[in-house]
């Protein structure tokens, strides 16, 4: 895998729609096979249903390419989707990514 795990920051001036979601793979020397399922990638959807984006591992078994309240379809939203739209009010979004580790170092000044 190439790509490292990273922090999403959503914000929409409009609807003040905020979320912070990890997206990407966890380790970049792991590679997915039978025996490793240890192995993630966290890529973005959005629910339509909850007018929302999420993160699901698609790797993980129970991974249906579902959105959890209404069973409907989700919509992956990748690279080439540029820009994002926000999933409530479909203006442009303020897109921000940081490493976790930065994050966990904001968090710690501001406790």
């Amino acid at each position: 895998m190439t790509i490292s795990m990273q922090i999403y920051h959503f914000n929409c001036d409009s609807c003040r729609y905020d979320s912070k979601l990890p997206l990407g793979s966890s380790d970049l020397d792991q590679v997915l096979t039978d025996t490793n399922t240890d192995c993630a990638e966290y890529r973005l959807f959005k629910c339509e249903g909850e007018a929302m984006f999420m993160n699901a591992d698609i790797h993980d078994r129970d991974f249906v390419g579902k959105c959890p309240s209404d069973s409907s379809k989700l919509i992956e939203i990748d690279e080439k989707m540029r820009p994002i739209r926000c999933p409530r009010c479909n203006q442009t979004l303020h897109v921000e990514t940081s490493s976790p580790l930065e994050e966990t170092a904001k968090r710690s000044l501001v406790n």
